[in-house]
Formats: C-alpha cells, structure tokens, sequence
C-alpha cells in the first residue's frame, strides 16, 4: 500500500514564514514527509492555467511525487435537474487531470435519491464518457445523511458498471456512520484510493477521534492494496500530526520483524567470531 497525502494538508505548512507555494507542494511531499504522492484538491487550482497544471506535473514528476487524484470539493448532484450542470463539472475535472497527470478524478455525492435510482446512474455512466476522452476514472466520495449509505454507493457503482468507476471511501465519512469498520469493508471493494482523515493526536501518540489501525485493517482485510492518502485539515501543528499518522500507518503496512532482525545480528555476530 502506497501513502500518499492530500495538497489540503499542507495548506497550513509554513516554511520560511510563509505559506507553501502549490509548486512547492510535491518537493516538500517528497522530502520532508517521505511521501509517494499527492490528492490535489481544487482549492489548490484556483487561478491557475493550464500551463500552469502542467507545471505542476512536471514539478511532481520529478519529486517523483506524482499526482494521483484531482478531487473536487464542490458535491455533486446527478440528478434529473442538476445532472446536466454535474456532467458538465465532471467533463471539465477530467480535463484538468489529464493536465495534471493525475488518472483519476474524485466527486462527493451531495445527493442518492431512493427513487429514479436508474436515472442517476445513467447520468454518471454519462459523464464517464467525458472521461474516457481523458482515460481517467471516476471515483465517488460518499456525502452525507442518504448520500452517504455505503450500501447504496456500492449498488451504485455496481449499477453504473465498467472500469472506469470507482469509490473512495474516507475515514471521516465511516467514523460519522457509527459503523466505521462496516462502513469500509463496504465501499474498500471498489476504491481505487482511500482518504485518511485524521485529526489531532494526544500526548501519548494516540490519535483522538477515532482508531486508526482499525480503519486501515478493515479496508485491507477486504483486500485493498492501492494508495492510502493521509487528509488532516485543521491549522494546528500540521507537519506534527502528519508525521505521526505516517508514523503510525507505516509500521501498520510493513511492520519490523524484531525477531527476524534479531536472529540476523545473531548470525552477524557468529560470522564475526568465526
């Protein structure tokens, strides 16, 4: 499993006494935090040009910290009114991805009707025909209160069908449900990322608002293996909390064996001595 961070992370990070440049982002990714890629959100976008993304991608490139989802924080309705306007939306999201580099695109339902249930699909599937243009995926966020029931995303996804449609679920989304670990083993099938969400930590290193390792053991005893991207939002002590949580979820990935370690300094020694 690859971790990777969210550019809204970073969005607090000051070096020299000022904020991070979005240029700055991947190299910083790369260097301080040991990183492997990059969710740009796009609040990081605005104002810039499309020579613009590409510098971005390039600059990405070669931190070897590319860019892997291009997330939007507006919600999407795909519904008979607004599905137009969303598809629309989406159309111009792939665009700004395939300048990026970033193969998938990810939207929050704002919206997942009990009713016309077929036709809300279809929208989508019709926006995945924007994408294909652009060979990037789509992946859907859960929203809230109906637009977050993870069993209806995964009927929705499975409805909508082909290769190019995605979830990614966030731990923020499955600690709100009550059933974080039901929640995941529900929508980790179909994620082509998952987005975890921290928040602070204590003292003691344990974070507060809910259990990591728990999380990240029920989306991979469903067998997810893709990129795991860290999101911390808040202003206090971003490269602090970000560094823990990396911390924390490395040794979850690939934890040391000790005793392998041990067994090798012993044969070490035993060369040593001979």
């Amino acid at each position: 499993m690859l971790l990777t961070i969210s550019s809204r992370s970073l969005q607090y990070v000051k070096r020299a006494k000022r904020a991070l440049e979005p240029m700055e982002i991947p190299e910083f990714a790369a260097e301080e935090l040991g990183v492997k890629g990059i969710n740009a959100n796009t609040a990081l976008l605005r104002g810039m040009v499309a020579k613009d993304l590409e510098r971005l991608r390039d600059r990405a490139d070669r931190a070897r910290c590319p860019i892997l989802v291009l997330v939007d924080e507006a919600a999407l309705d795909f519904g008979p009114d607004a599905g137009p306007a969303s598809i629309q939306r989406i159309e111009r999201l792939g665009m700004a991805a395939s300048k990026l580099g970033a193969p998938a695109v990810a939207v929050e339902l704002s919206a997942l009707p009990a009713t016309n249930f077929d036709a809300y699909a279809a929208n989508i599937k019709r926006s995945l025909v924007a994408l294909d243009r652009f060979d990037t995926h789509l992946l859907l966020r859960p929203g809230t209160g109906p637009a977050g029931d993870p069993q209806k995303i995964a009927e929705l996804i499975k409805k909508i069908g082909g290769f190019r449609i995605g979830s990614m679920p966030t731990f923020a989304h499955a600690a709100a449900t009550g059933d974080p670990e039901g929640t995941l083993r529900k929508l980790a099938p179909y994620a082509q990322a998952v987005e975890a969400s921290i928040k602070g930590f204590g003292k003691t290193g344990k974070h507060d608002a809910w259990d990591l390792a728990k999380m990240l053991d029920a989306v991979r005893t469903v067998g997810y293996q893709n990129t795991l991207c860290i999101d911390y939002a808040a202003k206090a002590d971003p490269v602090g909390n970000i560094e823990l949580a990396r911390d924390l979820f490395a040794a979850e990935i690939d934890p040391v064996d000790d005793e392998g370690e041990d067994e090798e300094e012993a044969e070490g020694e035993a060369e040593v001595a001979s």
